[in-house]
């Protein structure tokens, strides 16, 4: 146990002494001590409710023989920095957070590391912080929010909304489809609880996802954050970090190649966001694993859509749950999973998946019976995305699958913003809104707003977005993210021009501009300035394509 090294021995008195002024005592201090961190806040709601999630890991790390110290780090909300200038800095906290638990677990020397946390950048940031350290570690979310009921002119086709409901919405309301009375209580009753939110979005997804890479307890990615299983989880999550340092299994003996295959099959099958292309790079490199962005189309091709939770479907996720969560669907996968593959609680995938059931075979498919047949995640590549760009085949109705139109050109997520909402667009064009990349945005915000309003317009298989920034795990309609190089880096994307023909073939896998010569064009974007956190940022990061990580080794 490292923490050994600055806790023994006349020499390091003065580091006793400061742990005894906190009110620790000597036995706690010749246990392995246990980092565990929080990302507690009362602005995020997946976060507020963080501290009583911590005290139950707390409470089973002494039961289980550790000494837990606790520490914070950030938690950003996707959903109250959409749409402004905040949104650019929610990608670059990943590795904010991934730096701060770098900082304080080598500062302070701790043995092994709980993770707690929710929402679209924290789990990711946390699991790259992790695999980086390669100290004993495990993760727990905080849980989903339950959804909200609404019976009458139901978006999604039931019972059940969730807060991206709202900015769909939006365009409906401009549209007439609702009053401002019924928009006023979508307000008002979409987000009836604390927790992520409802639908998967991208911070479900990477809760799933800890789980199939077999770094979060078995069962634990759906559970409602209001539920007292959630609690209950934190407790035995707090004992399996233990288990994980009396076996000295590390982050690297189970993020591997193998299991981070096992995490793209389960987003396929779930139809997750599109963000998990980034972070599952992201968390490849911080492991020390390669792992090629096609590897999301090999997977796509062989695992259907089996899942069908907003916004690829009418469910959420107190439906997953109730159907038996990642262990039920990983159930239905086995024969396609590497089940040797190692997990946190010192068993293998197999040894976990023995008691699993499907408890609702019209939440959790078959794979002889899919949603679609077609998987959650497409890469393209063409002329316009030489280097790769993103897709989610699951959320795009099937007449928009093959789409082809002229382009109308935006210079950012503002401008396209301003232009939908001033009716300037028109059935069969393809929306270009560029220069929001990793560098050019720079911090790659999502252009979820512009989707969603496009989408209760009543044009979401009617138009298409297509830019180098992101989408949220919530939208759905037709749209390709992520396209590289960026327009930033000098790709094609800052070339195009109004009218320009531009055809999105996802079906084979393909994205290209017809009868363009880009070597005789200018390029008419213009480098945003910037100053702050965001200078640095842009100057480090990669493109989409590697993750958008900041270089560590």
């Amino acid at each position: 146990m490292r923490s050994k090294d600055i806790l023994i021995g006349p020499e390091w008195a003065n580091v006793r002494a400061l742990y005894k002024a906190t009110g620790f005592t000597q036995d706690e201090l010749e246990k392995p001590i246990i980092g565990v961190v929080n990302s507690f806040n009362t602005i995020c709601p997946g976060h507020a409710h963080l501290r009583q999630v911590v005290q139950r890991v707390i409470d089973g790390v002494y039961a289980a023989g550790g000494t837990p110290v606790e520490f914070g780090t950030i938690g950003a909300c996707d959903g109250i920095a959409m749409g402004h200038v905040g949104m650019t800095y929610v990608l670059p906290t990943r590795e904010m957070i991934a730096n701060d638990i770098e900082a304080m677990a080598q500062a302070h020397q701790l043995d092994a590391l709980v993770l707690v946390g929710s929402c679209d950048k924290i789990i990711p940031g946390m699991l790259l912080g992790a695999a980086r350290l390669n100290l004993p570690s495990i993760f727990i979310n905080g849980g989903p929010a339950l959804p909200g009921h609404m019976k009458t002119k139901n978006a999604y086709g039931r019972d059940y909304v969730d807060h991206s409901i709202i900015q769909q919405s939006e365009g409906a309301l401009k549209a007439k489809k609702i009053t401002e009375k019924e928009f006023q209580w979508i307000e008002e009753h979409a987000v009836p609880t604390l927790g992520s939110c409802a639908m998967l979005g991208t911070a479900n997804t990477m809760a799933c996802l800890a789980e199939a890479m077999g770094m979060a307890l078995p069962g634990s990615a759906a559970v409602p954050a209001v539920y007292s299983e959630r609690f209950r989880l934190a407790f035995e999550t707090g004992k399996a970090i233990m288990k994980l340092v009396a076996q000295d299994l590390r982050p690297r003996d189970i993020i591997t190649l193998e299991s981070l295959r096992n995490a793209i099959k389960v987003n396929s099958a779930i139809g997750g966001s599109t963000n998990a292309v980034l972070h599952l790079l992201a968390i490849a490199y911080e492991s020390r694993v390669s792992l090629d962005i096609g590897e999301f189309n090999t997977i796509g091709d062989q695992i259907p859509h089996l899942v069908p939770l907003i916004p690829s479907g009418s469910y959420t996720l107190l439906d997953f749950y109730e159907a038996g969560g990642v262990p039920a669907l990983m159930k239905q996968l086995e024969a396609v999973l590497d089940v040797s593959a190692k997990t946190c609680t010192t068993l293998t995938v197999s040894e976990n998946l023995e008691a699993a059931q499907v408890l609702d075979t019209e939440v959790i498919r078959g794979i002889g019976d899919p949603v679609h047949r077609r998987g959650g995640i497409a890469i393209l590549k063409g002329n316009l995305a030489p280097n790769g760009s993103v897709t989610k085949p699951s959320a795009i109705p099937d007449a928009a699958l093959y789409f082809a139109g002229p382009a109308k050109v935006f210079e950012s997520e503002e401008d396209a913003l301003k232009g939908i909402r001033a009716n300037q667009i028109q059935e069969g064009q393809v929306l270009v809104i560029r220069n929001e990349g990793p560098k050019g945005g720079p911090g790659m915000p999502e252009m979820y707003k512009a989707m969603k309003i496009l989408v209760g317009m009543g044009l979401g298989e009617r138009v298409c977005v297509i830019t180098d920034g992101r989408f949220s795990g919530s939208n759905n309609g037709c749209f390709v993210g992520h396209i590289c190089p960026e327009a930033y880096d000098d790709g094609p994307i800052a070339y195009i021009e109004d009218g320009d023909w531009i055809v999105v073939d996802v079906p084979n896998r393909t994205i290209n501009v017809q009868d363009v010569d880009f070597s005789v064009r200018n390029r008419s974007t213009k480098e945003k300035k910037i100053e702050g956190y965001l200078y640095q940022y842009r100057k480090q990061v990669l493109s989409a394509s590697e993750g958008a990580v900041i270089p560590t080794y």
